[in-house]
């Protein structure tokens, strides 16, 4: 029945969109950006819908997103002041879509890549109208190099991937050499360092959240790694 519902509710939607694109092609009327924002929200509704109740369906965040950041996207448009920057909430969307996948099962730590790079992408995009196009570079390679430290530091899968400390390596040091070459060092310093201290208090909390938990895990099962008595009564 759930699944007979959202196929309904896609089916509506489509052939309402069908429809419009069809009376647009004719001549007959122009739909306005709104009602193609209100649809693009509807279907994103319905996939975000099936992702929190069928938790096999970690796939519908994807779609889920992209429709929502469409719908975002449509509707700055309609402002000119902003309508060049509307890419920025389709690519932070995405992104969010894709970590929704990574924290839906650590399992599926791949999804990290994306999630970053598109988020990388959307900050890009939102301030390179106000750094220089240097700043905004060393920025995207920033955001690269702490997507693969993410890679490398964020649980998932049954082995450790040390290999993405390399790329977050070379892209920091890539970062680091545009900078120094663009003369501009010193004005990015003033955003690195509020940033650095954030990635610490960050991993100060993993930290602690992970240690809090082995030290549960190692009173339930003693030092022997046997359950102790207490727990089993």
């Amino acid at each position: 029945m759930r699944r007979l519902s959202v196929q309904i509710g896609l089916g509506v939607l489509i052939l309402v969109a069908g429809t419009l694109l069809l009376l647009e092609a004719t001549g007959v009327l122009t739909t306005p950006p709104v009602v193609w924002a209100a649809l693009l929200a509807a279907g994103s509704g319905v996939f975000w819908w099936v992702f929190f109740a069928d938790r096999p369906a970690w796939w519908a965040a994807l779609p889920g997103a992209a429709l929502a950041g469409a719908a975002v996207a449509t509707i700055l448009q309609l402002d000119t002041a902003v309508s060049g920057g509307a890419e920025v909430p389709f690519f932070g969307a995405l992104s969010i879509g894709f970590w929704a996948v990574y924290l839906r099962g650590t399992a599926r730590w791949w999804a990290i890549i994306p999630a970053g790079a598109l988020l990388t992408i959307a900050v890009v995009a939102g301030v390179t109208g106000i750094v220089g196009a240097s700043v905004a570079g060393a920025i995207f390679l920033f955001g690269l190099a702490t997507t693969f430290a993410l890679v490398a530091l964020l649980p998932g899968g049954a082995r450790r991937r040390t290999w993405a400390w390399v790329p977050a390596a070379a892209l920091t040091l890539a970062g680091v050499l545009i900078l120094f070459g663009a003369g501009e060092w010193f004005v990015v310093l003033n955003y690195v360092w509020p940033m650095l201290v954030i990635a610490a208090g960050v991993f100060v909390l993993w930290r602690a959240l992970r240690g809090g938990r082995d030290s549960e895990v190692r009173e339930v099962t003693g030092s022997d790694g046997r359950v102790s008595e207490d727990t089993q009564r």
